[in-house]
């Protein structure tokens, strides 16, 4: 399907149109997987389980069948759930948490009834994954497990499992933030290893033996010069009649700071059409309104921060990309 010709409102339309429509066959398909299992169907056809039946006849992965299947029958208990699913305020992995939380409830020997099954489902609506395993962690008062999990594996790879405060795991985020220009969709072990590489460098020095890789790190980051990037691509594009623009300054480490600080360490773009703000914290670069190629200048009024992706957005608006 060629859709390149078909005009960016009309696209957006379609797909808008398009989910809706996902939304609600989702919620029949969830309906016809509570009549079929109520009435065993799938035994009939060979299998021992619904869940053996949805993967091996109807060709659903495991994790799609274990999530339709856990929603299915959160449904069944509490119907009023098939108009937050076409609506989109609550979405199968919820449901699926809840309702791990309610078996694991049941066999503890505590009842939950529909109403507080209810009341839950409402207050995690348009909640993510994190903060919906969040409030249900604090609603069913899970114990929380502090000790630490060091698990070697048959590959000689190292699981490790830990436990962070709050605070702890603010501090870690905003560490992956800062260095996501690094470490690209980079997972937290990778994050890990960096900190740990970059603090045995500034001890025990470059020259270190075991720690070779250090130095592939610091070259990646060179460019940067600081935690936020700035946009450098654009001037090696611009059309001749601008090729005569001032040099380039470096933009000073504290006005980075005093505007990353001003924009709340996020992205500052505000979508024209919904006013919505991006709030990104993902590879955030200093952005000049008017660029340097079409007269602009270094002073703190003309500039803002944005994250990767807007701030490319600016530069093709401006036909600097």
């Amino acid at each position: 399907m060629d859709l390149s010709k078909i005009p960016s409102v009309e696209l957006l339309n379609r797909l808008e149109k398009l989910t809706r429509t996902e939304r609600k066959i989702t919620h029949l398909i969830l309906c016809h997987i509570n009549e079929v299992e109520s009435r065993r169907l799938y035994a009939e056809l060979g299998f021992d389980s619904m869940f053996k039946y949805l993967t091996k006849q109807l060709g659903y992965g495991e994790d799609s069948a274990y999530r339709r299947l856990q929603a299915a029958r959160l449904l069944k208990q509490v119907p009023a759930v098939a108009e937050t699913l076409e609506e989109g305020t609550l979405n199968l992995t919820q449901l699926t948490q809840v309702q791990k939380c309610i078996k694991q409830e049941i066999k503890l020997g505590h009842k939950v009834d529909a109403q507080q099954t209810t009341h839950i489902l409402e207050e995690i609506q348009n909640k993510s994954s994190f903060e919906t395993q969040k409030y249900l962690a604090q609603e069913f008062n899970q114990p929380i497990q502090t000790y630490e999990v060091i698990k070697p594996q048959q590959d000689n790879s190292i699981r490790l499992e830990l436990t962070f405060t709050e605070e702890q795991m603010k501090t870690l985020q905003q560490a992956k933030d800062l260095l996501s220009h690094v470490l690209h969709d980079g997972s937290w072990a990778e994050l890990f290893t960096l900190l740990a590489k970059k603090h045995i460098q500034k001890e025990m020095g470059k020259t270190t033996k075991n720690i070779d890789s250090v130095k592939n790190v610091v070259e990646a980051e060179k460019p940067d010069n600081s935690d936020i990037t700035e946009k450098t691509d654009s001037a090696q594009k611009l059309t001749p009649s601008f090729t005569t623009q001032r040099k380039r300054r470096n933009i000073k480490i504290t006005l980075k700071r005093k505007l990353l600080k001003k924009a709340n360490y996020c992205c500052e773009y505000i979508a024209p059409i919904t006013g919505t703000k991006c709030k990104s914290t993902y590879q955030l670069q200093i952005d000049h309104r008017i660029p340097l190629a079409r007269g602009g200048s270094d002073s703190p009024e003309n500039l803002r921060i944005l994250c990767r992706t807007h701030n490319l957005l600016f530069a093709q608006q401006w036909g600097l990309s």
